[in-house]
């Protein structure tokens, strides 16, 4: 009889190496330029606009500051990789909401339509003398503005007291200020007009006979703190020739709607009759206003 033993084959062979993971790509890079009020910074970002580093810029007295997080994807409108970011100043200020005050300027970040993902943080700073009366430093801070859609809602914000800043998170590139609540008079209370040191109010002005230059502004808005020292200037010059008034739109709501104030500070030159004449929306040069009283006769 045939016995049949199985037998055991024992390879002498190593076996096979598992192959290394391919290795991905990398991306070609290229600049982006950030741009903070007129001071130029740079970063990378690679083909698909990733930024390849986190970077945070700042102008040199600390009014604006921008921090960018790496692996943060920047487009523009068209969903292409930026090339350039610029927060600029704006020279006027749309109106405030409702029971609220803009604290200083209104700041654009620009290419329009652009985005930030995940959100990149904007710092502003704000001058806590300007602060509403009642409202303490903690209740201030920023949202965004959007030409025919008006004011956006604050969903974050950390402030710091001590250096006087808030910050913010960004995705849509727009208009940015810091605001402040304001606690409304009560409904008995009087509002006191506001007024230069030679006119009472608009209405007296309005019905002198003389001619009248009107600013519709505020104490806290920058641009109109610029245009304050030209207008009494001007009120000097032409005394007796031209009424300068200054209205504080938050002080008169009423007289702001009735003349569709739309951004501050804006300038309304009347004739000797009341009729309105010619607007203008932001800071107005001295020049360009007295060019403006020549062509009605007021040397």
């Amino acid at each position: 009889m045939l016995f049949l033993c199985p037998v055991t084959i024992v390879s002498c062979t190593s076996p096979a190496s598992t192959p290394p993971p391919p290795q991905e790509e990398e991306l070609p890079v290229q600049p982006v330029v950030i741009e903070l009020l007129g001071s130029k910074h740079e970063a990378l970002v690679d083909s698909q606009g990733r930024l390849k580093a986190s970077v945070q810029f700042a102008t040199t007295n600390g009014t604006v500051s921008l921090s960018i997080d790496k692996g943060t994807l920047l487009l523009d409108g068209d969903y292409k990789p930026l090339q350039i970011i610029s927060i600029a100043a704006s020279d006027s200020l749309p109106l405030p909401p409702e029971n609220t005050e803009i604290m200083g300027t209104l700041y654009e970040i620009s290419p329009p339509r652009s985005t930030a993902s995940p959100l990149m943080r904007l710092t502003l700073s704000y001058d806590p003398q300007d602060l509403p009366d009642g409202i303490n430093e903690d209740m201030v801070y920023i949202t965004s503005y959007t030409e025919g859609k008006g004011w956006g809602s604050s969903y974050y914000k950390r402030v710091d007291t001590e250096n006087n800043r808030v910050t913010t998170q960004v995705s849509n590139f727009g208009h940015f200020a810091v605001l402040a609540p304001v606690i409304p008079p009560p409904s008995d209370t009087p509002i006191v007009p506001a007024q230069s040191s030679r006119i009472v109010s608009l209405r007296d002005a309005l019905s002198s006979g003389k001619p009248t230059l009107a600013e519709f502004g505020s104490s806290t808005c920058i641009p109109c703190k610029q245009m304050k020292p030209i207008l009494e200037q001007l009120a000097r010059d032409y005394e007796g020739k031209l009424n300068v008034v200054i209205v504080d739109v938050y002080a008169q709501k009423a007289l702001t709607n009735q003349y569709r104030i739309t951004g501050i500070p804006t300038q309304i030159v009347f004739d000797s009759s009341g009729k309105e004449v010619t607007r203008h929306i932001g800071v107005w040069t001295r020049a360009q206003i007295v060019t403006q009283l020549k062509k009605m006769g007021i040397e």
